[in-house]
């Protein structure tokens, strides 16, 4: 009675004992199982195939000559394993690593958060050097003599770089009889040419509102003949 040829990538010996013990011709190929083995046409027996998804696969062999079941299970599959327990000295050392990102996340959170409270002191805050900047400007560049001395546009800056870039307005902060004082000092030009005045300002910090008032702010213009411009005087 001829055997099955079963194709598979490496013959064990487990499946050589069972093509010993079954006595019956093999069905068409198995679709199922392709390409883990093949069969040629066989009519005298029916099998049937059950594959478990980690463990094995079965076949069941069924004669219908006698009746009689025959039953063979084939390992075909890997066996699960399960990787070993990380040890005291391992958990130990993961759980350092974790605190030491833990700590880094922390001191970059709070890096942002100074630097965000830095960025909304200076642009929005009305006590800052920037925002009396602005309204010691708009004075200026609203005052009908400096519009006469310069022309318009009238445009400020700050101090200017040796490479001939504008930085920031200086100012200077100083405490005086339990008040905060601030002063200014810019620049301004307009559409004369070679003209450029500066501009001087002190703020006193009002102690029942918190903002700071002008105390004065005057325009000293760098050409002859030298003048100085008197915008607003509370002292």
């Amino acid at each position: 009675m001829m055997y099955s040829i079963f194709r598979v990538e490496r013959t064990t010996k487990c499946l050589q004992h069972i093509l010993k013990r079954v006595q019956v011709r093999l069905p068409q190929q198995i679709s199922a199982l392709r390409p883990v083995f093949q069969t040629t046409r066989c009519t005298a027996s029916t099998w049937s195939f059950y594959h478990t998804r980690s463990l094995y696969t079965g076949v069941h062999f069924c004669s219908k000559n006698d009746g009689q079941k025959d039953t063979d299970q084939v390992s075909v599959s890997r066996s699960s394993h399960t990787p070993p327990s990380p040890s005291a000295a391992q958990k130990v050392k993961q759980a350092g690593k974790d605190f030491t990102y833990l700590i880094v996340v922390l001191i970059g959170l709070s890096v942002t958060g100074g630097l965000l409270y830095v960025v909304f002191q200076e642009l929005f805050s009305s006590s800052s050097p920037s925002k009396i900047y602005g309204q010691a400007f708009e004075r200026c560049r609203s005052h009908p003599e400096v519009i006469g001395a310069f022309g318009e546009p009238i445009k400020g800056f700050g101090e200017t770089s040796r490479r001939g870039r504008r930085q920031q307005v200086s100012h200077g902060e100083y405490m005086k009889d339990g008040l905060k004082y601030m002063r200014l000092k810019f620049y301004i030009e307009g559409s004369e040419p070679g003209l450029r005045g500066t501009v001087h300002s002190e703020s006193k910090e009002n102690p029942e509102t918190g903002k700071y008032e002008f105390r004065y702010i005057f325009v000293d213009i760098d050409a002859y003949p030298r003048r100085t411009i008197v915008i607003e005087d509370n002292r």
